[in-house]
């Protein structure tokens, strides 16, 4: 099967029709409630400079937690948007035909103004990356926005970001959040303050358009999710435990961990070892 390689100037050039769509506001103030919206005061620049958007991508990582909320998010062009990692070679996602091609190295950036870290399917793999995490923890103490989507947010609490603050992941992880100091939320975006977490895999499209709202007002958003026709009606209503009912949320779970202790066997001494380091250090 082909490998798609998918680096910065190809998403924006992909994005021109919904960048086109929206360019009635991209070149004025949002509204919100009939109100002008300004960028928070971290967020500007003496310049002019646009904020940058910074996704930490990492192999393993779920393509659709990057894509759904970078598409939401780079509605406007009013964002610089970088994708960062150790070095500048391809990094390879879940899905083994598709990666994904960094536009920085974690040396070169060191201060950003909205920080996303997304997910993965075995989160747990990654708690070893420490020199990620430390990357994490440094850029985003300094962040206006700090934020995740899916098993991100086990990164953002691995890096020392989530403690005492409500947040959101996969259903299946919700309660590794608390081994973080994090307050697990069972919903699809929750905002605590500067944090913004979106739930499992899909809701990085709702996190991206509730960021986009918080920071360039709601008929912006609204108007980003018209141009990205986002009126989901999902075949089924099985996107929660709760609706899908005992045997197939069993059977998912149960997939889920098989996958994970296939990858990382002693994933729950790593997660407790991690839970450790990030008290005694941050």
């Amino acid at each position: 099967m082909k490998n798609i390689s998918i680096n910065r100037r190809d998403f924006i050039i992909k994005s021109s029709l919904t960048i086109s769509a929206i360019s009635i506001f991209a070149n004025q103030n949002a509204f919100a409630g009939g109100r002008p919206v300004a960028l928070p005061s971290a967020m500007q620049t003496s310049s002019g400079e646009k904020p940058t958007l910074a996704f930490v991508i990492f192999p393993g990582i779920t393509p659709l937690d990057m894509i759904g909320p970078a598409t939401a998010l780079a509605v406007g062009e009013w964002l610089n948007i970088e994708y960062v990692w150790h070095n500048l070679l391809p990094v390879r996602t879940e899905l083994e035909h598709i990666s994904f091609s960094p536009s920085m190295t974690f040396e070169q950036l060191d201060k950003v103004d909205i920080l996303c870290v997304p997910g993965t399917g075995n989160p747990y793999a990654l708690l070893s990356e420490l020199d990620m995490l430390d990357w994490i923890y440094k850029v985003g103490s300094k962040a206006s926005w700090v934020t995740s989507v899916c098993t991100g947010s086990i990164l953002l609490g691995a890096a020392g970001l989530l403690k005492g603050y409500k947040a959101a992941t996969h259903w299946s992880m919700m309660d590794d959040l608390s081994k973080f100091g994090a307050i697990p939320v069972n919903e699809r975006v929750v905002i605590d303050r500067n944090r913004v977490t979106g739930g499992g895999v899909t809701a990085g499209i709702d996190f991206g358009l509730t960021l986009l709202a918080e920071i360039k007002g709601e008929k912006y958003a609204q108007a980003a999710q018209l141009a990205l026709q986002y009126n989901p009606e999902p075949p089924f209503n099985s996107g929660m435990p709760e609706l899908a009912g005992k045997e197939i949320t069993n059977a998912t779970h149960q997939a889920i961990f098989s996958n994970v202790e296939k990858q990382t066997p002693d994933y729950k001494e790593k997660l407790l070892e991690s839970a450790k380091r990030i008290s005694d250090i941050y």
